[in-house]
């Protein structure tokens, strides 16, 4: 493909939307970057689950999807549009929400009702189905089909003809009484057709008014025919949208049939996809063409360059095709001026199921390679629907609107739900990467991206676009953008106090009703509302972590459960689970262990880094003082996100460097030093502290022996003389055994080894030359003693480091002595308290060549502490100490045993909280975007008609048992007889026992 554009470029100057979460182009730019799950439990008022929801696939009238993504707050002004109101009443709410999206993307634009140009303006709406309005109004008209059914129930249960009239009376008057009667307006307010032609009829459009329906393609079908009318002259201006209300039981119950719908989470991407959350929702983007915006002096957000259209022919008519997407996709960009390969990301249909996905995949890499081969990860995949859900008829301009705020502000936006990324990734789309993280880029350079969506019957459509003007200030988030991208947690951690444990109880309770209706988003907005009302004075004290709003529902009763009926002694802690806990009158002590080589990770303690700027100044001065030593800076290795590695090779290898000494060490320093910063601005500090061999070097640090920048190039210094020394010819191995056993094994293999660690009572460690450490693994394995190669650098804590030792003794840039500590730190060597004042060079030397008493060390500590948390990546530390103190005995608990994991980080905090830590809430939700906490009874959504209370406006006669001239003992004859004799028996065994009426 050339750079020589075919198509006349058409220029995006108007935009507006209705989402779930949002109706405003900044909110929905803030949820994008934020990645604000919309998903929430379906309504009573929408749709009944207890009408239409089953677990069981073989309920064919049923759904087994419990979720969706909801607006809230529309309600179209009908008086100030001077709409009469039997108009209003009469036609589908998707009219009406198209209407005033439209008109929001005509004002975006610069317009007005009464400036805009119309004899050459248009309006193309995508559309399927209209809404679920109309569907709820036919039914009035299908009423003689329901009495006929009736009758013939009532004639098959021998029910007396005149009760079945007058039954059938009331019921038409209830049958009917929501529905609107119809009118001249009914036929055109339930035609989808007359959604455009609404458009035009209200802003006086000449240039031609329509609806597509490609079904979930229809709104970005919409645009590219647009485009396609602007670009052959047919129209000067165009509103291009579409609009989808449509989550009622014909779709509910049809995407089941499909197993199109997730019982679970909406996995976009993902290797766990299982289907899609349905949505709703409406957007607009107003457009002309490129030359005519740049004379008339309009803003462009973006340009859009190509469109692609193709079909999946002789394919099943829900079945995919990679190549006929492919195509599409090719199509698009053959006048575009650039090539699919140059696009920064693609907004994708991405409907999480585990066929479209891969599928999906495939066909963007067979297009991006189709001028010859592609740079690995260099393609970005993202979906709105991990965010809003399967939004169908609106999904394509929904998604359009996203990538064009994406391009216009140059960020590639962020990709909610994926965290293993699917297989396809790694096979058919090697140039493609899932945008979990989000990227930054330079607000002046040229974006380009592609959007595209699909629809039953194999319809594709596919829209290139590109950056204009300058990043537009209507979509400046009021956040700082690279911290909203690292806002989204999987969990949250929710407190509660009360001066009693039945007041806790009540608490918790309300808190589970709240929390039932909540959508993900608002699970943020609902704790920092709880951290804000609790009193620190207060006795009891609870916790909850969890991450969806029926988890926490389900965990905040069983939390009320437990203060109703085993309630926690004064000065007791129990722990229901690593989610649940409550304490009474606590103020425990708590310790800090810091992990060593062993316990790194990509991207660990990423998450401080992009959410606070103290965090990123941290470690930016953390490069600076490494450079300036001569050692390399260490973010760079850090911070390598693995879904950007080309194959699994290349990811070995980021790890296996990460693994060098010379690195491992100050990136772990690091690492531990930005999550114990985090937690002393939290408020919690330690009581005592210790550290796994490179460990103890924060472990002091945070004890006050020295400031940040010598603990980093400490560690420097440490790990670039244990890099080298004993020529690097050392090794280490792991044997589940006691010392004694150890010792023996290294007694018969040949050569230099020793125990390097004892890290609990059954797990040794031992350190010497390659060959002798294999010798040992081989006897070892010999005698049943599982043994294991580690992968490590060098012999550490060996005489193997008698060299480093040396180098340390004159290179260590810590004072000799040090007179005081701010806490107590327990020494991984002598496994006690270091006394001061301290030889502080003598004891970060000594320690290279020590073994490692690990068992002693957290025995020690343990008697001075009451809750031990691993403060650092990984959760090395944290399984070692339960191997040592039991389930009994002080637990300790992991901030990140993974990256990204921010369950551990809450699970620690909470365990903090009920054990008395003054926590400064405030700092924790000072890095999050969060939103003001509105319950979701307090919230305005969209009501479906068949779910309202029905009445019977007057009030008929009771019906009489029979027609037997009004005689009572005669009617009660003659139903009792038409019931045959079964009553009777009853009636008879009743009496004949000797009941007697009360």
């Amino acid at each position: 493909m050339t750079e020589d554009s075919t198509n006349p470029a058409i220029a995006i100057v108007g935009m507006s939307m209705w989402s779930p979460g949002a109706h405003d182009l900044q909110g929905f730019w803030e949820n994008v970057l934020a990645r604000r799950m919309q998903f929430r439990k379906f309504p009573e008022s929408r749709m009944s689950l207890d009408d239409y929801w089953s677990a069981s696939p073989d309920d064919v009238d049923k759904t087994y999807a419990d979720r969706g993504a909801f607006m809230d707050g529309f309600e179209f002004d009908w008086v100030g549009r001077r709409i009469p109101e039997r108009t209003f009443k009469s036609t589908d709410l998707t009219h009406w929400l198209a209407l005033e999206t439209a008109l929001g993307a005509l004002a975006d634009a610069g317009y007005s009702r009464g400036s805009v140009p119309t004899g050459r303006s248009a309006a193309i709406v995508g559309n399927s189905l209209t809404g679920e309005e109309s569907r709820m109004w036919s039914m009035r008209l299908r009423w003689p089909y329901v009495k006929r059914a009736l009758a013939v129930a009532a004639e098959a249960r021998q029910l007396d003809s005149s009760v079945a009239d007058a039954l059938a009376e009331t019921m038409e008057e209830v049958y009917k009484g929501p529905l609107v009667e119809p009118s001249e307006d009914t036929l055109a307010g339930m035609l989808s057709n007359t959604i455009a032609g609404r458009i035009c009829n209200y802003l006086d459009f000449n240039g031609g008014g329509y609806v597509v329906d490609g079904a979930c393609a229809s709104g970005m079908l919409a645009v590219a025919t647009a485009a396609e009318k602007l670009a052959s002259g047919a129209a000067d201006f165009v509103l291009a949208g579409g609009v989808d209300v449509s989550l009622d039981p014909l779709e509910l119950v049809g995407f089941a049939r499909l197993g199109a719908l997730t019982r679970g989470d909406m996995n976009v991407y993902d290797a766990s996809r299982s289907g899609f959350i349905p949505g709703e929702g409406c957007g607009f983007v107003a457009l002309k063409r490129l030359e005519d915006a740049r004379a008339d002096g309009d803003y462009v957000y973006a340009t859009i360059r190509g469109w692609g259209i193709s079909t999946d022919g002789k394919g099943g008519i829900t079945k995919p095709r990679a190549e006929t997407q492919a195509e599409m996709i090719r199509r698009a960009y053959s006048g575009a001026g650039f090539a699919a390969s140059e696009v920064a990301f693609v907004e994708g249909h991405g409907t999480g199921t585990p066929v479209g996905d891969p599928v999906e995949l495939a066909g963007v890499q067979q297009a991006a390679q189709t001028d010859g081969p592609v740079e690995a990860r260099s393609i970005g995949m993202t979906s709105l629907k991990s965010l809003i859900g399967h939004t169908k008829a609106a999904s394509g301009i929904l998604a359009l609107i996203k990538a064009t705020m994406a391009v216009n502000q140059r960020i590639l936006p962020p990709l909610a739900g994926c965290t293993d990324p699917n297989p396809a990734f790694g096979t058919e789309a090697p140039a493609l990467f899932p945008l979990v993280n989000g990227e930054i880029r330079d607000p002046s350079e040229k974006m380009r991206a592609g959007a595209q969506a699909m629809g039953f019957g194999g319809i594709n459509c596919h829209v290139a676009i590109e950056s204009a003007d300058a990043p537009s200030s209507k979509l400046t988030p009021s956040q700082d953008v690279r911290t909203m991208m690292a806002s989204y947690q999987d969990t949250e951690v929710f407190v509660l106090s009360a001066d009693s444990a039945v007041d806790l109880a009540t608490r918790a309770r309300d808190v589970a009703d709240l929390a039932v209706p909540l959508s993900v988003a608002e699970l943020l907005d609902f704790s920092a509302k709880l951290s804000r009302v609790i009193s620190p004075t207060a006795p009891f004290r609870a916790a909850v972590v969890a991450g969806r709003p029926a988890q926490l529902a389900e965990r905040m009763r069983q939390l009320a459960v437990i203060c109703e009926n085993s309630a926690p002694a004064s000065g007791q802690v129990k722990v229901v689970s690593n989610e649940i806990s409550i304490s009474n009158s606590v103020r425990h002590d708590i310790g800090f262990l810091f992990p060593g080589q062993g316990s790194q990770q990509l991207e660990m303690a990423r998450v401080l880094i992009e959410r606070f700027e103290w965090a990123r100044e941290l470690a930016t001065k953390a490069d600076g003082w490494l450079e300036g030593v001569g050692a390399e800076a260490i973010t760079p290795r850090i911070l390598r996100n693995p879904v950007k590695s080309a194959d699994a090779a290349e990811l070995a290898k980021w790890k296996r460097d990460l693994a060098q000494t010379q690195f491992t060490q100050p990136a772990v320093a690091l690492a531990s030093l930005l999550w114990f910063e985090y937690l002393r601005r939290l408020g919690v500090t330690p009581s005592a502290v210790a550290g796994h061999s490179l460990g103890e070097l924060t472990a002091l640090y945070a004890a006050g022996a020295y400031d940040q920048k010598t603990l980093i190039t400490l560690a420097a210094a440490k790990g670039a003389a244990m890099a080298v020394s004993g020529g690097g010819n050392g090794a280490m191995a792991s044997l589940t055994c006691d010392r004694s056993t150890a010792e023996a094994i290294i007694a018969e293999a040949k050569g230099y080894a020793t125990v390097a660690n004892l890290n609990t009572p059954t797990q040794s460690v031992v350190s010497g030359t390659k060959d002798a450490v294999d010798d040992v693994v081989a006897i070892a394995k010999t005698r049943g003693v599982s043994a294991q190669a580690l992968a490590v650098s060098n012999a550490f804590h060996s005489e193997m480091m008698n060299e480093a030792e040396r180098e340390l003794k004159s290179t260590a840039p810590v004072e000799e002595q040090v007179d005081s500590l701010t806490c107590p730190v327990y020494s991984c060597v002598e496994g006690e308290r270091v006394q001061t004042p301290l030889a502080l060079r003598e004891l970060v030397t000594k320690q290279v060549v020590s073994p490692v008493d690990w068992v002693k060390t957290v025995s020690g500590i343990s008697q001075e502490v009451d809750l031990l948390v691993e403060v650092g990546p990984g959760r090395v530390l944290t399984g070692l100490t339960k191997a040592i103190n039991g389930t009994d005995g002080v637990r300790c608990f992991p901030v990140a045993s993974k990256s990204g994991r921010d369950e551990d980080f809450n699970v620690a905090l909470a365990a903090m909280y009920v054990h008395g830590a003054q926590v400064r809430w405030n700092e924790l939700f000072d890095g999050r975007f969060v939103r003001e906490f509105v319950p979701a009874d307090q919230k305005v959504f969209i009501e479906n008609l068949a779910e309202a209370k029905l009445t019977v406006t007057s009030a008929p006669e009771p019906l009489a048992l029979g027609t037997s001239g009004g005689d009572p003992a005669a009617a009660l004859a003659d139903y009792l007889s038409r019931r045959g004799t079964f009553l009777v028996d009853v009636i008879r065994a009743d009496v004949g026992s000797g009941a007697t009426s009360p």
